[in-house]
């Protein structure tokens, strides 16, 4: 007889809110799948996205991101920087081709039992469909990931995204969000695409067609992130087979 598949999801649930709420589902006698193994934190936003990486490295099949309604959190606005953090992250997801659908956040209170448990069977439900996540697949999507959300760039942008869109710089003037959104949109791609090169180059020297063959990127688009990545010193002119040059990372 076939066997359902049944995802491993981690999830990491905030203390005060979905964690009291997973707690009053289980008093309650509420089923829901056996799927997701918890993780405590004091608040979604302590949830770095390179923790749902590591989690999806480690053999999990998905990753749950539940914490306090927005204006409810216990430090203020913790999940209000989730709520960014987790559209960059997926944003990012999307673009690897692992698909944002791998990860789910999701606001329940320390009452809400019912709710809580209906999350579970939904993401549970949507995971199940995506099937069984083969991390050795994806390595270098992965670590690209992982590298990318590690830049300065990034990090920075999502972390001054409140400061510059909602309030005064000394001239009196805010950044149009619209136009801070298009800004990290752009740099998200670019960090990306530089990861992924980088990543490629570090197993040993290639040309810029291999490249473009390992990464999935445009010969152009290769070309210019690795241009970035020399400006950087990052990446040096290996030498050359013939008459193609090939390039490895800096010493």
């Amino acid at each position: 007889m076939e066997t359902v598949f049944q995802p491993k999801i981690l999830a990491f649930l905030c203390n005060w809110c979905s964690y009291a709420g997973a707690d009053m589902a289980g008093v309650s006698r509420i089923q829901y799948p056996p799927s997701i193994r918890v993780i405590r934190t004091m608040c979604s936003g302590r949830v770095d996205p390179l923790f749902i990486i590591q989690a999806l490295r480690d053999g999990f099949d998905g990753v749950m991101v539940a914490g306090c309604h927005m204006g409810d959190c216990h430090y203020q606005d913790g999940n209000v920087y989730t709520l960014r953090r987790m559209n960059m992250l997926s944003h990012l997801l999307d673009l690897s081709g692992i698909g944002k659908n791998r990860v789910h956040l999701r606001w329940a209170s320390a009452a809400e039992a019912q709710p809580f448990a209906d999350y579970v069977s939904e993401v549970t439900g949507i995971i199940s469909g995506l099937g069984r996540f083969d991390s050795k697949i994806h390595q270098l999507k992965l670590d690209a990931l992982h590298r990318s959300l590690s830049t300065q760039r990034l990090r920075w942008l999502v972390g001054i995204d409140r400061q510059v869109t909602e309030r005064c710089n000394v001239y009196g003037k805010k950044t149009d969000p619209v136009y801070f959104q298009q800004v990290l949109q752009e740099a998200v791609v670019a960090e990306y695409q530089k990861a992924l090169i980088h990543e490629t180059l570090s197993k040993s020297p290639v040309s810029i067609r291999e490249m473009s063959e390992t990464t999935g990127l445009p010969v152009y688009t290769v070309s210019l992130r690795l241009n970035d990545l020399e400006r950087a010193s990052l990446v040096n002119l290996a030498g050359h087979e013939g008459t193609t040059p090939r390039f490895a990372l800096a010493a």
